[in-house]
């Protein structure tokens, strides 16, 4: 049998103390190392997901929202939060762009100087929201909460939001750690989805107007081949028919000379006004090829000579305006002249047109106003000036803008000067 009185001895019970010690000891640090891997496999299963999956699931075409979806859902079931939410920052808003559990929230405005003080901020806690940002804490209910930026470059993309209940564990510091990493691997991905976005539009706005430039150089060229047909009908129908008309005259008039003085004197005064009617017919089809009024004394004049020919009431101010390029004065001109053209031909009975043409922000522009019926947007009158003035306009740099309704209609254009920009913001309206 065991000695028992040797069980019961104080050296025997303190090794047993001991031992059981131990155990409890090595019990709990197998449980935290255990936690603690826990933890770490939750935080890189969030931060590997934005790191890799996210990425790569961009580039391969997934549409945002599903990928900021998933990675809230990563969040939210690796730490055992009650709400994950990620805020996406575009144009001085706060947009909630992605929630587990799925919720809606108001729009958040925020201002430069806020947007840049989130985006040099840490992971913060609801007093610092409740400074910065209290909208944020709207229906929240007193939560636990941490709110790490999403930054890259000094520019803030947006808010990770996690939340607890009060009542329930705390959040321990390897979410904040987790947060942190998760928020800037978010801000590189986003950042790069930008610049990617950025870049694709920019190609297919570069795609779009070589495309318009090219549809508009073929109509400038089909533009050239009908009005050089229209010269030449206009010769041949006018000031030729008036030459051979002349020629047979004279050959008449030298037959009359001597046999019939009298007939011979009336032939001369017809000659005398077919030659006058001859010259004043090369003078109009000159005046529509390139007005002697534009070369010789510039915009404003041309232009006041033209209104006073105009199929309808039309006043011009064109005071300050001086000499430029003729590429650049004939575009003005003949753009108010079409413009004048379709006044009097949409405008309606008893209307009339204002012509302005001015130099501002390193350009010359033009305005033709009328206070016709006007049209409704989207149904421009048809026919081919509308076209052609932006055509005329886009060959030297110009850009055209028309707006219409039941009081007039107005069409502005714009042309660079000396290779220039011009800030159409200031001085047309937006199209």
């Amino acid at each position: 049998m065991p000695d028992l009185s040797r069980l019961a001895s104080p050296t025997f019970l303190l090794a047993v103390l001991v031992a059981a010690i131990l155990l409890i000891a090595l019990a709990a640090s197998a449980a935290s190392a255990l936690t603690r891997r826990r933890r770490e496999k939750k935080s890189l299963s969030a931060i590997d997901f934005v790191r890799s999956s996210f990425a790569s699931q961009l580039a391969r075409g997934v549409p945002m929202e599903e990928l900021l979806l998933q990675m809230v859902e990563a969040l939210r079931d690796g730490f055992k939060l009650d709400v994950a939410e990620l805020w996406l920052c575009e144009a001085g808003t706060l947009r909630l762009a992605a929630a587990e559990p799925r919720t809606e929230r108001k729009p958040i405005a925020i201002t430069p100087a806020e947007e840049t003080i989130a985006a040099n901020a840490h992971v913060s806690s609801a007093s610092w929201a409740r400074v910065w940002l209290p909208v944020l804490l709207q229906e929240r209910d007193q939560a636990r909460l941490r709110v790490a930026p999403v930054s890259n470059s000094g520019q803030l993309f947006g808010l990770v939001v996690a939340q607890r209940a009060r009542k329930g564990e705390s959040l321990a510091a390897e979410v904040d750690v987790t947060l942190e990493e998760v928020a800037r691997e978010l801000g590189v991905a986003l950042k790069k989805a930008h610049l990617d976005s950025s870049l694709h539009e920019s190609l297919e706005q570069l795609r779009r107007q070589a495309a318009e430039l090219q549809a508009s150089r073929g109509r400038l060229v089909a533009a050239a081949d009908a009005e050089r047909r229209r010269i030449e009908r206009n010769l041949h129908d006018g000031a030729q028919q008036h030459l051979v008309a002349l020629s047979v005259k004279v050959r008449l008039l030298e037959q009359f000379a001597e046999r019939d003085p009298e007939r011979a004197r009336s032939l001369m005064n017809q000659l005398q006004d077919d030659v006058r009617s001859a010259i004043e017919e090369l003078r109009s089809l000159a005046h529509g090829i390139y007005p002697p009024l534009l070369s010789s004394a510039g915009l404003g004049v041309a232009m006041s000579a033209a209104c006073r020919r105009a199929p309808l009431p039309a006043s011009v101010e064109a005071n300050g305006v001086g000499r430029h390029a003729p590429e650049i004065e004939s575009a003005v001109y003949f753009c108010c002249l079409e413009a004048l053209q379709n006044a009097a031909k949409y405008a309606g009975a008893g209307a009339s047109a204002r012509v302005r043409i001015w130099e501002e922000a390193g350009g010359v522009l033009f305005e033709v106003s009328d206070d016709g019926s006007g049209f409704e947007a989207g149904h421009q009158p048809d026919g081919a000036g509308l076209t052609n003035m932006r055509d005329r306009l886009g060959a030297v740099g110009g850009t055209l803008c028309v707006e219409s309704n039941d009081r007039g209609t107005r069409i502005q254009g714009a042309v660079p000067l000396n290779g220039t920009s011009i800030d159409e913001s200031r001085v047309l309206p937006a199209t």
